[in-house]
């Protein structure tokens, strides 16, 4: 995995060394908690712990991720664009590391004696912070990466390294943070205690990438750009997004990001309904994420091969139809058993690393190409990123199990739904969210360009 991911041999001037690969990585352990943890967890908290009826909620974590997340990601993409010249971008990961332990405590510390609206208007305040912390490093976080090689091959490389830290995210957000509640006793107590692991958690993983990300400058050379006196005006910005090098790609990975954000967030009702687990789907769940961190790290060194062999384009289109097609046979056997299910869990991870890493390296050359831009690149692309989960693992899931009849009191009763809202779990889990990567497959296909 080291000789893989490091590119050896030991960097020449302007190249990454394993450090300064490893430092950059790290910082995407706390972008990945951000995003995983309300994707998994707070629809299924605002259902089955706060009693809050399925559409409601899913519009309640819609809303801020639209308005807030959507704006700030702006934002931030512009300003960090337009102050460059002043400092480099990881000093705003500093934001992330003060603001992230106050949006973690407030989104789950909900105040008792709320009313079901009171705790609906709570919940989307509170997650209209969180959504405003996560933009401020998120984006500047994202278009470092383009800024720190000329190498499309290197950023590959430095991408990959994200990809194994993600894998770090994803068993902090996907498996710690359900098995804390579970260990907790679940309810309010369970959910407040791992937002006070997260919230010491992510500050940690900000700082290191800010410390590795000023040595990956260093090493490469780059000093802030010199101001222009130029601004961006509203008409150039939309014509730099829509040219179809970067509007293509955008548009696929929405799709993709919109079917996974499904998938993510009904995984627990799944496991909990469908495949009959019950109580102990947190303790399955906290399994599965094992193995989807296994399987994305060991996959990353074959899809960086592949994709200097064959081409960044190609593997990316492969990876998403052998994703698509993995949640589809999964959905349609949910009685097939624990063992199947890691199987099913094992390939989706394999093939999710392989569109996730591409989509970012593509990304990530046209911003080090045109590197006036890059915060608005990146700040599109995290903009896409929460606007695909949030349509996905909010509202849709919310709008699909609503309209298939899942009772929230009986979930908070821990009684078993019936057959129409498990139709509704399957599709909303499985079939939906191949679909919409399918369809991401064959629009990149078919008119992207790399």
């Amino acid at each position: 995995m080291t000789a893989a991911l490091s590119d050896a041999p030991p960097p020449a001037a302007g190249r990454l060394g394993l450090l300064s690969q490893v430092g950059y990585g790290a910082g995407q352990v706390a972008g990945q908690v951000f995003r995983d943890v309300p994707s998994l967890l707070l629809l299924f908290f605002m259902t089955t712990v706060l009693g809050i009826e399925p559409a409601l909620a899913g519009v309640a974590i819609f809303v801020p991720k639209l308005v807030w997340g959507v704006g700030c990601d702006l934002l931030v993409g512009v300003l960090s664009d337009r102050w460059k010249h002043r400092f480099h971008r990881r000093w705003w990961l500093l934001a992330g590391v003060v603001g992230s332990p106050m949006a973690f405590l407030l989104l789950f510390h909900v105040p008792a004696g709320l009313s079901e609206m009171g705790r609906v208007v709570y919940v989307a305040g509170a997650f209209s912070l969180y959504m405003a912390v996560f933009a401020s490093f998120s984006v500047p976080y994202l278009a470092i990466a383009g800024e720190l090689s000329d190498d499309p091959h290197q950023r590959t490389v430095l991408m990959a390294w994200r990809l194994v830290f993600t894998a770090a995210g994803v068993l902090i957000g996907g498996a710690v943070a359900p098995g804390v509640v579970q260990y907790l006793g679940g309810g309010q107590p369970g959910y407040e205690g791992m937002a006070r692991i997260l919230a010491v958690i992510c500050p940690l993983s900000l700082l290191i990438a800010f410390f590795g990300a000023g040595r990956a400058a260093r090493q490469a050379g780059r000093a802030p750009t010199l101001a222009t006196g130029e601004h961006m005006t509203v008409v150039a910005a939309i014509a730099v997004l829509a040219a179809p090098r970067f509007s293509v790609l955008l548009a696929s990975n929405l799709l993709q990001l919109t079917g996974s954000g499904m998938a993510y967030a009904s995984m627990l009702y799944f496991l909990t309904y469908n495949m009959g687990q019950g109580a102990a789907a947190l303790q399955l769940i906290g399994g599965l994420i094992v193995a989807v961190c296994a399987g994305i790290i060991v996959a990353q060194p074959l899809w960086v091969a592949a994709a200097k062999r064959v081409g960044k384009k190609p593997v990316y289109v492969f990876s998403a139809i052998g994703y698509g097609v993995t949640y589809i046979a999964w959905s349609q056997n949910a009685g097939s058993g624990v063992p199947i299910a890691y199987m099913f869990c094992v390939l989706a991870a394999l093939f999710n690393s392989g569109w996730a890493l591409l989509s970012f390296s593509m990304m990530s050359d046209i911003a080090g190409e045109d590197r006036a831009n890059a915060g608005l690149y990146s700040a599109a692309w995290v903009a896409v990123d929460k606007i695909g989960f949030a349509l996905g693992g909010t509202l849709l899931v919310g709008l699909v199990l609503s309209g298939f009849g899942f009772d929230a009191a009986r979930s908070m009763a821990g009684l078993p739904q019936d057959p129409r809202a498990l139709t509704g779990v399957m599709l909303a889990f499985g079939v939906l969210p191949g679909l919409f990567n399918l369809a991401a497959a064959a629009l990149y296909g078919r008119y992207g360009r790399h």
